[in-house]
């Protein structure tokens, strides 16, 4: 019944699919309360561009992909603050602009690149003990700045002038936000996919919200959701033969609709 556990990539795949679910869960949570679901798809299709400029340059596509995807989260959040045109205009010129620029340079690179497509839907199974590394002290780093900004994330996402009228640097926050944001979307491409690691982000969150009573509990239920799936769907491909990314983003899909159910079944009683 465990056999997959017999098998070190196997491991690997659960321990990178555990630490990507928790941090895209909680980070999920302060997407969704900033009203930011866009930001996060339009993150994590440019990431595919820095994935191509990785591959045409050499290096790691990984790389490629927090650098851009930092370039991209910063220039976002620099504009959105002179307010002359609003965040969805400017998320949406950047999304499209970024995605244009990815597709002409795919087509620059020579031959079928198998490597390129499993960066567009993932490959959890391929993570070697580096990415491990990676993903190990990134979760470190979020969850210690989760720990220490916590009420400040939280007062911006409630009420951002109210929050810069109590002194707040909101924009400093603004932009660490966004980054971390951009490092966990972009490292996450390894394991779902740039096309599917936005709702490995928004659903676990969407699904806690349907179900909690406060802040504190979204956060809690938004982490066991995201563990929970990227467990469950990685064992459920195992026996099913199926793509691994898309099983986990299925998993959480199934949880949302079930925690929409109930939500909606409370409400009539």
């Amino acid at each position: 019944m465990f056999a997959f556990l017999q098998y070190d990539f196997f491991l690997r795949a659960l321990l990178a699919g555990a630490l990507v679910g928790l941090l895209a869960a909680n980070l999920g949570v302060f997407v969704i309360l900033r009203k930011m679901t866009f930001f996060s798809e339009a993150i994590s299709h440019s990431s595919l561009t820095g994935i191509v400029l990785g591959l045409l340059l050499g290096i790691n596509p990984l790389l490629g992909a927090v650098g851009f995807s930092i370039l991209i989260a910063l220039g976002i959040a620099s504009l959105a603050k002179r307010r002359t045109v609003s965040l969805d205009t400017l998320i949406g010129v950047f999304f499209s602009t970024a995605l244009a620029l990815g597709v002409i340079l795919i087509g620059k690179l020579k031959g079928y690149r198998v490597d390129l497509f499993g960066y567009l839907f993932g490959d959890i199974l391929g993570v070697s003990r580096t990415d491990i590394y990676l993903i190990v002290a990134l979760t470190v780093v979020t969850m210690v700045l989760l720990f220490l900004f916590f009420r400040v994330w939280a007062k911006i996402a409630f009420h951002g002038d109210l929050a810069a009228v109590e002194g707040i640097r909101v924009a400093l926050h603004d932009r660490l936000f966004l980054c971390v944001l951009a490092l966990v979307i972009a490292l996450g491409i390894k394991l779902v996919g740039a096309v599917l690691i936005g709702p490995l982000v928004i659903i676990p969150a969407a699904t806690a919200k349907n179900l909690s009573w406060n802040l504190r509990s979204v956060f809690v239920l938004s982490s066991v959701i995201g563990v929970s799936a990227a467990l469950l769907g990685l064992v459920l491909s195992f026996y099913t033969s199926t793509a691994s990314g898309p099983t986990i983003v299925l998993v959480s899909a199934a949880a949302f609709g079930l925690s929409f159910l109930a939500r909606a079944k409370t409400v009539r009683t």
